[in-house]
């Protein structure tokens, strides 16, 4: 190969990571704002560089939060329902396979600011092989003999058992056994509920919204002037 065939070899390899960082950076402006417009519907609103910042920070501890490397947090919208703080936000990490090549796992969040609340940390998340495999060799999986669909669906996990156990009462266990493949997060006064690997649309970020609002009454009684069949949002 000549040296005039090298250059022309660099300047198209050169060129098409550029036009391919160019694409993904226009891809994801595109979908912060489709985020933002979606959430203005729900009287949610378009948070700050620091506030992004802040709530990365405040959420290190988290099961989530602590897998893979180079993890972003993105498109952050933020408001109030139902009196409850809430943020919607979009998170994605990179995790190293076998033959040393990046995945990257993104999802959509919410995350629920519970005044006044001190949930024991518990995270919740689908059974697969491999967690099967880890409980077979000693990690920890919280299991009901009450509720077998649930103890066969998903793992749950959290320092003070006894403490996640009370918090996981019949109709909590109901709800998620009959509801496959959540994942929730919970500790002090925050509560996070998601989809691994899951983005979600925002045509579809109302909907979305609803379902963590379910998932928020599991933890947090509803207050009397917000009975169960009143409406989430304003049409």
């Amino acid at each position: 190969m000549n040296t005039n065939t090298t250059i022309l070899l660099v300047v198209i390899i050169v060129v098409a990571v550029v036009a391919l960082v160019y694409f993904q950076r226009m891809m994801q402006q595109r979908r912060v704002e489709a985020l933002q417009q979606a959430g203005t519907g729900l009287g949610l609103f378009l948070a700050s560089e620091s506030d992004v910042a802040a709530l990365q920070s405040s959420l290190s501890g988290f099961h989530l939060f602590s897998q893979g490397h180079s993890r972003r947090l993105s498109g952050l919208v933020q408001g109030v329902a139902r009196n409850v703080p809430v943020s919607i936000f979009d998170y994605r990490y990179f995790i190293s396979s076998g033959n040393r090549n990046n995945r990257i796992r993104q999802q959509t969040a919410i995350c629920f600011e519970l005044a006044g609340s001190n949930l024991p940390a518990f995270a919740l998340r689908p059974e697969t092989v491999w967690s099967r495999v880890g409980a077979w060799l000693g990690g920890q999986d919280i299991d009901f003999e009450s509720a077998p669909d649930f103890s066969s669906r998903y793992v749950l996990q959290g320092k003070d058992e006894a403490a996640v156990r009370g918090l996981f009462a019949d109709r909590v266990l109901a709800f998620y056994a009959a509801r496959p493949g959540l994942c929730t997060e919970g500790g002090g006064d925050r509560l996070i509920f998601y989809r691994a690997d899951k983005r979600v649309k925002p045509e579809a970020l109302r909907a979305f919204m609803d379902e963590g609002l379910e998932v928020l009454a599991l933890y947090q009684p509803q207050p009397e002037t917000y009975p169960p069949d009143a409406p989430s949002w304003p049409a």
